[in-house]
């Protein structure tokens, strides 16, 4: 080969490759920022859900220690959340949100507290706390989910 096709061929792949590399930088980037997005979005849901399940989840406990269930609407309402959460979070969150409701069920049938008995019960050294399991889990997936990407 001579000079002028090596030259000619150097050029024509300089080109080539100078053309494509703000190509493949842009495609780069905008994947990266695809990604980011749908895991803040991802992050927002389930942290909004989470907070929505904590929210009625000791609404409901408090009402099962101090008074008889009246309505099903309630106990309803949250095996919906939990089957929400279901839909993805990870298996210690759904065992977590599953093991607060059989407690909130259980205690529907138990003796009711009165409001100083349940301050009592809340004050003492080694009170058990009903959504500790499930907030615990919770943090650990987002965590998880932040460090993973």
């Amino acid at each position: 080969m001579s000079g002028a096709w090596i030259s000619a061929l150097a050029a024509i792949g300089g080109s080539a490759l100078g053309g494509l590399t703000p190509l493949i930088s842009n495609y780069l980037i905008q994947r990266s920022l695809t990604e980011r997005e749908m895991l803040s979005r991802e992050l927002s849901l389930r942290q909004g859900l989470y907070a929505e399940f904590i929210q009625f989840a000791t609404k409901l406990y408090v009402s099962a220690r101090t008074k008889q269930l009246d309505d099903l609407d309630d106990m309803v309402a949250l095996y919906a959340l939990i089957s929400r959460i279901r839909l993805f979070a990870s298996m210690p969150v759904i065992e977590a949100a599953q093991n607060l409701a059989v407690e909130v069920t259980k205690r529907y049938g138990e003796a009711n507290l009165s409001i100083e008995e349940l301050k009592n019960v809340t004050l003492a050294p080694h009170h058990i706390d009903p959504l500790n399991a499930f907030s615990t889990r919770c943090r650990e997936e987002l965590r998880s989910l932040l460090e993973y990407k």
